[in-house]
């Protein structure tokens, strides 16, 4: 089973980090981050978090989100608004596309937005995949702490023995260089260069990959990268 961290971002109601905590504990989580908390932390949170204060007690607070990510392999994050299917950055898997997570060795943050306005565009681009819970078209945005209970619920159903160890922050990021550049050699349009390497990023975070896939696929891009290197070369 993968090592969880679950982040709140900049939590506007203390009501809402008390009962974090004790939907935490529910499913086995243990392990919060708070970024840049908008309220302060009393008693309020304490009370409301009735069993699971130790949680409250142990969870850290840190200044930005690259902070609380720092050091994990496979960032998740939510949101309740969804785009057409040609929008890469909000591009989602439902929270049942997680169970495979569950037989993966690894560090994995999942982070949850803001009461008010969720995750920021910029924030969803730092996420490797996406989940987003169905609900009624009615009123589809959740409360922050009701959206975590079906997430936690959905992966604490499964319980597989791990077969694979998670790429590691540090391969994902030499994958998306490496495509980045084979992007370049391939004249591939500047302007949808961007848009290419979330959709690259997506689908690597998507598929969970393994750090033996990883590394198998590094060893393609980088022979691809060398062979067009070399024909950029002899073509100057």
């Amino acid at each position: 089973m993968p090592q969880f961290r679950i982040v709140l971002v900049e939590p506007l109601y203390e009501i809402n980090i008390g009962f974090a905590c004790r939907v935490m504990k529910n499913f086995g989580f243990k392990d919060l981050c708070l970024v840049r908390p908008r309220t302060p932390i009393t008693e309020v949170s304490r009370v409301f978090a009735a069993k699971a204060r130790d949680v409250l007690e142990s969870a850290i607070v840190v200044d930005s989100l690259e902070e609380a990510l720092k050091g994990f392999d496979l960032k998740v994050g939510t949101t309740g608004k969804l785009a057409g299917p040609r929008n890469v950055l909000r591009s989602v898997v439902p929270p049942w596309h997680l169970h495979e997570l569950m037989s993966c060795e690894g560090r994995v943050a999942l982070i949850f937005g803001r009461e008010d306005i969720g995750l920021t565009n910029e924030e969803l681009s730092m996420c490797d995949v996406l989940v987003n819970i169905p609900t009624s078209e009615e009123y589809p945005i959740m409360n922050v702490t009701h959206a975590m209970a079906v997430i936690l619920y959905e992966l604490s159903k499964v319980y597989i023995r791990p077969k694979a160890k998670l790429a590691n922050a540090k391969l994902r990021e030499v994958a998306l260089k490496y495509f980045a550049e084979i992007l370049t050699l391939i004249d591939f349009p500047k302007e949808k260069r961007p848009k290419a390497q979330l959709a690259f990023k997506r689908i690597l975070g998507k598929s969970f990959t393994s750090q033996k896939e990883m590394q198998i696929m590094l060893a393609f891009l980088h022979k691809v990268h060398l062979k067009l290197s070399s024909y950029a070369a002899r073509k100057s």
